[in-house]
């Protein structure tokens, strides 16, 4: 009789534990790692030297020309982290004014200028956002991965009254009816000359896609967005990919080097069309800037990324 007592206790411990272990009870229990905090700073240089409005820049372009920074200001997309299992975990965004979500794609406005010196324009303002904040699982990150660029499905957008960050008037780009991926402008000093002789102030390097049309169905009637936004194809696409085989977020920050950007062109010389370069695929300006970014050009082209943007060189990791 004992003995089958002591045998019915027995069972009943082992049933316990079993059923404990399975709630999650009991010392030896997984608990899921929390997920780890990210902020992802950026700033602008010029080779080793920091870019700010109100600081002339020198040597810039081909002729090394002295220069002030008009603005500075630039969209990345599908911000991702690489572990140290050599995956690109994608960053899940903090919801604020800068950044925006949705679905499976992200962007965020990284603005750098701060409408002081030749950046006090109206068309600047003396808010900046130098960096990009979010989650990851929990892991140890090695590297970083990025696009300089608006998501297709987000470009076309409404701009007035749109969504914050894609509802900024300057980066509007109303020849393309999308964004300005980026808005990065120079005022050389002594001005840039036009073919016919005459002077202009303003060195501008505005990417973005182009050779954009508005979608047809097979009636002809413009395609609508569930929100109500015009669906637009672009031929070019021109969004700049780019890693950093190498980057901690704790201790490093990503730069922007405009020196490297402007380095292979004559920002004191306009050849025709739209002063410096903004995307068009004949523009005399762009071709070298485009070899910058390594991003297909010309016509003809399909302004994806080269390789990955694998040999990019702008886009560089430096010590916070």
């Amino acid at each position: 009789m004992k003995k089958t007592i002591h045998s019915l206790l027995a069972a009943t411990g082992l049933i316990g534990a079993a059923l404990l272990s399975a709630c999650g009870g009991g010392d030896d229990a997984p608990v899921a790692p929390a997920d780890k905090a990210v902020a992802i700073t950026f700033a602008a240089v010029n080779g080793s030297t920091p870019v700010a409005c109100g600081t002339q820049l020198a040597g810039m372009g081909s002729t090394g020309v002295a220069a002030d920074l008009k603005d500075l200001r630039f969209y990345i997309t599908n911000l991702k982290l690489i572990n140290d299992k050599g995956e690109a975990v994608p960053v899940k965004l903090a919801a604020n004014a800068w950044q925006l979500t949705q679905g499976a794609e992200t962007v965020s406005l990284v603005d750098l200028e701060n409408a002081t010196g030749a950046c006090s324009t109206p068309n600047n303002t003396t808010a900046t956002n130098p960096v990009i904040t979010g989650t990851v699982p929990a892991g140890n990150y090695v590297g970083l991965k990025a696009s300089m660029g608006v998501p297709e499905t987000m470009n076309h957008s409404a701009i007035a009254g749109g969504v914050p960050p894609l509802d900024i008037s300057p980066m509007a780009w109303s020849w393309q009816s999308g964004r300005k991926f980026s808005k990065i402008e120079i005022d050389p000093v002594g001005g840039i000359t036009k073919p016919d002789g005459s002077k202009i102030t303003t060195f501008n390097f505005h990417q973005g896609s182009t050779g954009c049309t508005a979608k047809t169905d097979a009636s002809g009637a413009v395609v609508k967005d569930a929100a109500g936004n015009t669906v637009y194809t672009c031929t070019n696409l021109n969004v700049m990919d780019f890693s950093l085989a190498a980057f901690n977020a704790d201790t490093q920050k990503v730069v922007l080097d405009i020196g490297k950007l402007f380095s292979t062109t004559n920002v004191t010389q306009e050849n025709g069309g739209s002063p410096g370069c903004m995307s068009g695929a004949t523009d005399p300006e762009c071709p070298t800037m485009f070899s910058q970014l390594q991003v297909t050009f010309g016509p003809g082209s399909t302004g994806l990324p080269i390789n990955g943007g694998a040999a990019q060189q702008i886009f560089k990791a430096a010590t916070k």
